[in-house]
């Protein structure tokens, strides 16, 4: 199959992220996403999506065997050697990484990050087996609060790879740039854009909260 590069696999799932949060919630919808590039991209991953309740971060390649060019980022290493018991349970819940499955319609498929990349330096102290689910069923236990992690934790998993990286600021307060989608009074889309975590947790508590879903029940294993 012809190569079409990651941005399109990115752009597919983005596309479909926000047409999962509308069906659900309709114009009430608000989210955070944010596509990554430069020393982001580098520090943290490709991609990050946020509700008022969840986030998690992604690392996008077109196909799987790509995945070993993980191996040519410094902090990624590093980020595989100062894994713990704690640290290993928190990236497996809210770091990820998702490919195209080479279809002729567009799949991808997610694993959580660290069991499938560790093991590229033979790594396997606190590692799990790769667990695979595709798109559809990702996203689903995104919203139903099945995968992500509250703002609290995913705070201290980015204040883990700032330090990683040889950041200096600690906590919400290390630069983190991304946008939050939410709806004006007239029911029209609004980017906002943030700084960091901080800033993101005061922009969501003065978003008008999308009515509760009720959960429809397991739409697949959790991570």
């Amino acid at each position: 199959m012809t190569k079409m590069g990651e941005s399109q696999v990115i752009d597919f799932f983005s596309s479909y992220l926000k047409d999962s949060f509308r069906d659900v919630f309709g114009t009430a919808a608000h989210y955070t996403v944010g596509n990554f590039s430069g020393s982001q991209d580098r520090k943290f991953s490709d991609f990050f999506a946020g509700t008022d309740s969840h986030n998690l971060l992604i690392e996008f390649k077109e196909k799987k065997e790509e995945c070993r060019r993980e191996k040519e980022k410094p902090l990624r290493e590093k980020l595989c050697l100062t894994l713990d018991e704690e640290i290993s349970e928190l990236s497996r819940q809210c770091h990820f990484i998702g490919w195209d499955k080479g279809r002729v319609t567009t799949q991808v498929e997610f694993n959580p990050y660290i069991d499938l990349i560790c093991r590229i330096w033979g790594l396997e102290g606190h590692l799990l087996s790769p667990s695979s689910h595709d798109h559809e069923v990702f996203v689903d236990n995104f919203i139903d609060g099945m995968v992500g992690v509250d703002h609290g934790s995913f705070v201290g998993y980015i204040n883990h790879l700032n330090k990683v990286a040889g950041g200096s600021a600690s906590g919400a307060d290390v630069p983190f740039r991304s946008i939050l989608y939410s709806s004006n009074d007239q029911g029209r889309l609004v980017g906002t854009r943030f700084e960091n975590l901080g800033e993101l947790n005061q922009l969501r508590k003065l978003s008008p909260r999308p009515p509760r879903r009720e959960p429809r029940g397991p739409s697949g294993p959790s991570f």
